[in-house]
């Protein structure tokens, strides 16, 4: 038995239940957690990265995302890491990635789409990758240049993150 210190009166709480994917479209947000574990057959590592929304009325909900970098299989190895290369283009990291946790909590945009699946119903599915508006350029590109003309079609403006989190750690600026 564990004493909890204080009441909680569990009567008085309610259960946020919004389990339905975001709607279809481009949304600002961070790496807030990731893992890394072997595939079900045990022949390959995913990369799991939990990515928080930070704009809008949606800021708050999680989105994830499973990137198979080490697999068997060449095509999907190969889409993990064209995404892994997306996702460190727009936090503005480059070199060699040895540790995700260089990609957390630093904004970027990232475009969602609705997905139907058969045995889980909708859900949502991470297609694009790319730097916010104004933030920092991918590595080896000046301020201000695209890093492709689709880069520079697509630029927008940014939403602000929220309070106390000035796109660095919500805890702080603990040395990394």
């Amino acid at each position: 038995m564990a004493n909890l210190g204080e009441s909680i009166d569990v009567d008085t709480i309610e259960i946020d239940n919004n389990y339905e994917p975001l709607p279809a479209g481009e949304y600002m947000a961070q790496v807030a957690d990731s893992d890394v574990v072997e595939t079900k057959a045990g022949t390959g590592l995913i990369l799991k990265l939990t990515f928080e929304v930070m704009d809008g009325p949606s800021a708050g909900r999680k989105v994830w995302l499973n990137l198979n970098y080490k697999n068997p299989n060449a095509t999907a190895q190969r889409i993990a890491h064209e995404q892994i290369k997306q996702i460190c283009d727009a936090v503005g990291f480059a070199g060699h990635l040895t540790d995700s946790e260089v990609l957390h909590y630093k904004p970027l945009r990232v475009r969602l789409t609705v997905k139907q699946d058969p045995e889980y119903g909708p859900r949502n599915e991470m297609k694009k990758f790319s730097a916010m508006a104004g933030g920092a350029p991918p590595p080896g590109k000046a301020q201000g240049e695209a890093s492709s003309p689709r880069r520079a079609q697509t630029g927008g403006t940014a939403a602000t993150s929220r309070p106390g989190t000035a796109g660095g750690r919500p805890w702080g600026n603990r040395a990394a």
